[in-house]
């Protein structure tokens, strides 16, 4: 967000208890190009702008409130096995789904049935059309250090966008732009090429954090947290040799931006997606893209 004179501090439009909503309106703002700030207060959040912009800014408001009133209705939602909440991401349980994967395939093998199977495969994608391993081949790594780095740093990233988008929507805009940069990435190559690795979607996560903060304003100290962990995996993984892909893990930076800026033009799609069934059926969307993906993958072996 840009810097702000300190007159703006003692002329408040609004206050939230609710980071999130703090989060929408600065985006409504900033849509209609009115300079503000937000400050933590009173156990929330404050919304300030300068004296001359008050009311402008207080009608934008008050619109965007009249226009979403009406959603998510309230109501006392039963707590599952797995909890969808925005603030409480099962984070942990799904990156350690990832690690028992791991554990199952093993380190890079180009005789193991599932690298044979999942691997990213430029001429049997282009060639022969087995799109799936855009999708299986995120699930895949070539040896532990790329699979605990991917866990550590990749978990991190993932609960501060599940935080913001909630677990359902969150998770599947990471195997989407996961898929979406390692396509990128095989039709800017000529030739074969192989790669397996979550990390395309790791970097698809900084750069779409990136991105809702860059339409928003450049905020350089909001910034710092994703870029910070782009910087230290790719520091842990290599920027080169035979096992880093680093064409893939500019694609999935670039496709992760491109999504951030564009889902931040949308603070009512944002605020609409909220809603615990849209949750869910966001997850299950997820978790159907993997499990499909995989199926295909083992039955076309």
């Amino acid at each position: 967000m840009d810097s702000l004179e300190n007159s703006l501090v003692d002329t408040v439009a609004g206050w939230t208890a609710s980071s999130q909503q703090a989060y929408l309106w600065s985006l409504v703002l900033h849509s209609s190009h009115i300079r503000h700030q937000l400050s933590p207060h009173g156990g929330g959040w404050t919304i300030s702008v300068a004296e001359e912009m008050l009311d402008a800014a207080v009608a934008e408001l008050e619109a965007y409130e009249h226009e979403n009133k009406n959603w998510p209705p309230p109501k006392n939602e039963p707590e599952g096995l797995i909890s969808f909440h925005k603030r409480h991401p099962p984070t942990v349980l799904l990156m350690g789904i990832l690690l028992l994967f791991f554990a199952e395939t093993g380190p890079w093998s180009s005789g193991d049935k599932w690298f044979r199977a999942g691997a990213v495969d430029s001429i049997m994608i282009k060639d022969h059309a087995e799109w799936w391993r855009l999708v299986t081949g995120l699930t895949l790594h070539a040896d532990a250090v790329h699979m605990v780095g991917n866990v550590i740093i990749g978990g991190i990233m993932i609960h501060f966008l599940c935080k913001i988008l909630g677990s359902g929507l969150g998770w599947l805009l990471v195997f989407v732009i996961g898929m979406t940069g390692n396509a990128m990435n095989i039709f800017a190559r000529d030739g074969a090429h192989l790669a397996v690795g979550f990390s395309t979607a790791v970097f698809g996560v900084v750069g779409l954090l990136s991105g809702l903060e860059m339409r928003r304003g450049f905020n350089i100290k909001a910034m710092l947290l994703p870029l910070g962990a782009g910087v230290g995996l790719l520091a842990m993984l290599g920027a080169g040799g035979a096992r880093t892909d680093l064409g893939a893990h500019l694609w999935g930076l670039f496709c992760g931006i491109a999504a951030g800026l564009a889902l931040a033009s949308f603070p009512s799609f944002l605020k609409w997606s909220a809603r615990m069934p849209r949750q869910i059926l966001f997850f299950a969307a997820a978790v159907s893209i993997v499990v499909g993906s995989w199926w295909l993958a083992l039955t076309h072996t």
